[in-house]
């Protein structure tokens, strides 16, 4: 077999993938998440490096819709004065505590930061005397805001003592409605197109949860603070040292105890969305680097005793960006291809119509049904396919600029880039979904 057939086939073996991937999450049925009023107790870490622009609305929320949870701000040596808003909000309310990190140790990553701050917290005389199976830490970004619903949700999975941690449903906010011009119209591209494509990803989260293996995807994600524990006290980072943390400590998860589950929260977790393409890209590409230095989890995955849905899942995953460039190298090849007439897998006619009209299809599905959760206008299926191929064009950027710092041995953590919204403590994408 030539090198030009194995990329066809492999394409073939993609797309049936994709194909059941696609179908199950559209298939599945939402199941019904248990709700505790109490018997955990939640504390929220929020790692901050210059949030200036958000904290004291994430701060307000927080206090608002979880008035019992205690919130813990781990300033990651900002300079723009997060650390006085978030000290100045602490003398108001004693629920809300500053943890500030100072060079050299600062501005490492976000994992370190956590890290950092769960062993001072559990170190503590107040933590120590607690029974840790029944606490819980809950990482929210800076800009994260939540509802009503998110916290007995998190109470409700951690009734089952087999959870080990849990994600809600990310959500973008629609915040840029001011923006002039193109870079207005862009920016909306860009927000809409994400919010769709986490919605999507909440229903792939179902399946992931019948799997017991819902995957750790930052924003809203909890974890038990006994499992945090033990982990440090084996001498494992509960978030690991990678560019795409959550994505490791799902891994660490489902290594550290088969039995161990990830639940799925349907409770949504607002934060704003990337409005520009270089700053979308450069995001973008920490998140499939972060990927690509997971691959040395693959061995130990496949010597665990898992799942089967979660060893395809995370598989497809950590091999996805080697996947996704043999299929780029596939695509750049056609055109030669038909120069010098080499051939690979022949496959019959229909085979190409499928693989164009079937992610369409696919995708017209996700615009209607999304549209239906939003409560949005009729024209706003229409305006998601036609911008489809501008968020597909920029984000397969990404790809290249993330193959090109792992090469050149770039580890930076590329932080994200906030934008200032109303400052009144709601949450634009609350609710839960269906």
């Amino acid at each position: 077999m030539n090198f030009l057939a194995f990329l066809d086939i492999l394409g073939l073996v993609l797309f049936a993938l994709y194909v059941v991937q696609q179908t199950a999450s559209a298939l599945m049925r939402p199941r019904r998440i248990p709700h505790a009023a109490t018997g955990v107790h939640v504390t929220f870490l929020i790692p901050a490096l210059n949030e200036s622009q958000v904290i004291e609305a994430t701060l307000q929320n927080l206090r608002t819709v979880a008035p019992d949870a205690r919130v813990i701000v781990i300033d990651d040596a900002s300079d723009d004065g997060t650390d006085h808003i978030v000290r100045a909000f602490a003398q108001r309310d004693p629920g809300v505590r500053l943890l500030r990190r100072e060079f050299p140790e600062a501005r490492q990553n976000k994992g370190r930061a956590m890290n950092w701050a769960v062993t001072r917290l559990l170190a503590e005389p107040e933590m120590q005397g607690e029974d840790l199976s029944a606490h819980v830490f809950v990482g929210l970004d800076a800009d994260g805001r939540i509802g009503p619903d998110f916290v007995p949700q998190v109470r409700g999975a951690f009734q089952d003592p087999h959870v080990l941690a849990a994600q809600g449903w990310m959500r973008y906010r629609q915040t840029t409605s001011e923006l002039p011009g193109l870079q207005g119209a862009l920016a909306r591209v860009l927000l809409i197109q994400q919010d769709l494509e986490n919605f999507i990803m909440g229903h792939y989260q179902r399946v992931r949860h019948w799997a017991g293996t819902a995957s750790l995807t930052g924003n809203g994600q909890c974890m038990r603070a006994s499992y945090v524990a033990g982990q440090l006290a084996r001498g494992v980072q509960p978030w690991p040292d990678v560019l795409l943390e959550d994505f490791g400590s799902a891994l660490e998860i489902r290594l550290h105890d088969p039995r161990a589950r990830i639940a799925l929260l349907t409770a949504h977790v607002g934060q704003q969305g990337m409005i520009s393409p270089v700053p979308f890209m450069r995001q973008r590409a920490r998140w499939i680097q972060g990927t690509m230095q997971c691959l040395r989890y693959l061995g130990r995955l496949w010597g665990a005793r898992a799942h089967p849905v979660t060893l395809a899942d995370f598989t497809y995953l950590i091999l996805g960006p080697w996947l996704n460039t043999l299929m780029i190298i596939s695509l750049l090849s056609q055109p030669l291809r038909r120069a010098f007439g080499w051939h690979g897998f022949t496959s019959p006619a229909w085979v190409g119509t499928v693989f164009t009209l079937l992610p369409l299809a696919f995708q017209l599905s996700w615009a209607l049904r999304y549209r239906a959760e939003r409560r949005l206008p009729a024209w706003t299926v229409g305006y998601i396919m036609l911008t489809l191929p501008v968020f597909s064009a920029i984000t397969l950027w990404s790809l290249p600029l993330a193959l090109f710092n792992h090469f050149t041995g770039r580890r930076g953590w590329y932080k994200s880039v906030r934008h200032d919204e109303p400052t009144d403590g709601t949450l634009a994408t609350s609710g839960t979904a269906g």
